[in-house]
C-alpha cells in the first residue's frame, strides 16, 4: 500500500468562507467589549458628575477632590 504524501501549498485547498467566518465572529465580539471596558470619561463628564455629588452632599467648602475621584471611579465601572 502506498503512503499517502501531504499536498504541498500549491495543492492545498483554501476554504476562505469558513475562515472568513471565523474571523468575523472571533473579532467582533472582543472589539465590541474592550471598546466598551475601554472608554474612558471625558472631562466634562467627571466634572459633570463631581458636580452632582457635590450638590447632592451639600455643597460643603473645601475638599472637591472626593467629589472628584468618586466621579472617576463610579464612570470608569
Amino acid at each position: 500500500m502506498p503512503t499517502r504524501k501531504s499536498p504541498t501549498s500549491a495543492e492545498k485547498k483554501t476554504t476562505t468562507r469558513k475562515t472568513t467566518a471565523k474571523k468575523a465572529a472571533t473579532s467582533a465580539a472582543p472589539n465590541v467589549d474592550s471598546a466598551a471596558q475601554k472608554r474612558t470619561p471625558t472631562y466634562d463628564e467627571i466634572a459633570m458628575l463631581a458636580e452632582q455629588f457635590w450638590n447632592e452632599r451639600g455643597r460643603p467648602f473645601g475638599s472637591p477632590e472626593i467629589d472628584w475621584l468618586r466621579a472617576e471611579a463610579t464612570l470608569h465601572t
